[in-house]
């Protein structure tokens, strides 16, 4: 476990269950984020991890990671500390003089957020369309929760029940869980 794990996993995030939405923290996941500075990023990309990148708004699965599409030439991976590390070490070796691959476990909070009211929590306090049709399973985006920064995915669901992950800065973690469980507070007057 690397020294950004051994902080993050003993910081106390919030979690909560009711109403139709819950919320888990996901204290040991590991998150990276590569960026690839070339005129060649897509084959950059390929040559370090040997798959095709994500498509814009997307994410994909490769050996234990995930890696998410946030920008063009700029992903975020998620994952355990070893498979990220991996990750990070092969974009570095592949293209060092081209690419920013950076370990920033210690300063994000990760959440599973879901249930039968969580698109309506969501939309409570975010602009993000986030109904099936807008946002399927395998959808990325860099979005605003009420007034902090926020990367949402859309997870597999859970029988009938929509899953998303989110991550916030750590700083933030709490106020994030505030305004999940209580969005109705937090709605701007019309």
């Amino acid at each position: 476990m690397t020294d950004a794990m051994m902080l993050a996993s003993k910081l106390t995030l919030p979690s909560f269950a009711d109403d139709g939405r819950f919320l888990h923290a996901q204290p040991v996941m590991a998150v990276g984020k590569v960026r690839i500075i070339s005129d060649t990023v897509d084959s950059d990309f390929r040559k370090a991890l040997l798959v095709e990148p994500p498509p814009a708004g997307r994410q994909i699965e490769h050996n234990g990671v995930t890696i998410a599409w946030l920008a063009p030439g700029e992903w975020l991976l998620t994952g355990t500390a070893n498979a990220v590390r991996t990750v990070l070490d092969r974009v570095t070796r592949a293209v060092p003089d081209l690419s920013i691959a950076l370990d920033i476990t210690h300063g994000r909070a990760c959440f599973e957020f879901g249930g039968t009211q969580a698109r309506d929590a969501i939309a409570g306090v975010c602009g993000l369309d986030v109904r099936e049709r807008s946002f399927a399973v395998g959808s990325v985006a860099r979005t605003t929760l009420g007034a902090t920064g926020m990367f949402i995915a859309r997870l597999s669901d859970e029988g009938a029940t929509p899953r998303f992950r989110l991550i916030v800065d750590q700083t933030m973690a709490a106020y994030a869980a505030r305004m999940l469980r209580q969005p109705g507070q937090y709605r701007k007057a019309p």
